[in-house]
């Protein structure tokens, strides 16, 4: 018997032992394991809040260094104007036809004119397309038969989306703001009344009777050159055509060889090259 207690006892201890060790054995692995990792985080645990604090920082420092890249590649106020001829060259000549690419480049060239000198001597950053795109038609007048107005209107679209796109990115100290935007009815109702205008000093044979024209005389022409999808090209050649009305000597005054050639080209086209919508 005392040998079977004595052996019972023994196993007792043994397994006491064995749990004791092994418990001994897990606290003290955990709790070292537990003191490296406070350690390894510096004791304290990161708040979510200071990763979006170094992030708007991040952002600001970037903003700044934008705007300073900005800043060191803006170009004076007086450049401008070529500027734009520059880019308008670049992105749009490849996909013209002689005859469009030379009448853009001079209706772009009086646009940018009447902006430049709106930046220049006025200091003016706001440019109201509308504003600018009618005195550019009334720039040209007489002076640009009527084929050169259907060029541009058949150009007209592409013509504002550049406008809309580059004038505002000319890299100026102060950008370029764009409003009262050309849209197609605006502009045909633009394009018609220049008509009318000219078709009626033509009637006369001189521009300085312009101040004699009344506004019902411009209307109801204007009205009767318009159709539901735009102008009436053949009864504007009939009231414009050079053959009926008297000879515009403006026209011809101070014209070098290329631009005379140009216009002699630019006469030739007809309605029906319009309606097959001739580039």
């Amino acid at each position: 018997m005392l040998l079977f207690w004595a052996f019972i006892a023994l196993k007792l201890g043994i397994n006491i032992n064995i749990n004791i060790n092994i418990n001994i054995n897990i606290n003290i692995n955990i709790n070292i394991n537990i003191n490296i990792i406070i350690r390894k985080s510096g004791g304290t645990m990161v708040k979510q809040g200071h990763y979006a604090k170094v992030s708007k920082q991040k952002r600001l420092r970037q903003l700044k260094q934008r705007r300073q890249a900005q800043e060191k590649r803006a170009i004076m106020p007086e450049m401008v104007s070529e500027f734009l001829q520059v880019r308008y060259h670049l992105t749009q000549a490849a996909k013209q036809r002689p005859a469009m690419r030379q009448m853009m480049q001079r209706f772009m060239a009086q646009w940018l004119a009447a902006g430049q000198a709106e930046l220049s001597d006025n200091g003016q950053t706001t440019w109201s397309v509308v504003a600018l795109t009618k005195q550019t038609l009334q720039t040209f007048n007489r002076q640009l038969p009527w084929q050169g107005y259907a060029l541009v209107d058949q150009e007209m679209a592409r013509w504002t989306a550049f406008l809309n796109k580059e004038v505002p990115a000319v890299p100026l100290s102060e950008r370029i703001t764009l409003t009262e935007a050309l849209s197609p009815a605006t502009w045909q109702a633009c394009l018609s009344e220049q008509l009318a205008i000219n078709a009626l000093l033509a009637l006369t044979g001189d521009s300085r009777q312009l101040g004699q024209i009344t506004t019902e005389q411009v209307r109801q022409l204007q009205t009767s050159i318009q159709t539901a999808t735009g102008i009436d090209w053949e009864k504007v050649a009939q009231l414009l055509d050079s053959t009926v009305i008297a000879q515009n000597t403006l026209s011809e005054a101070g014209l070098d060889d290329k631009t005379r050639q140009w216009l002699e080209k630019l006469k030739k086209l007809t309605p029906q090259d319009f309606n097959d919508h001739v580039e």
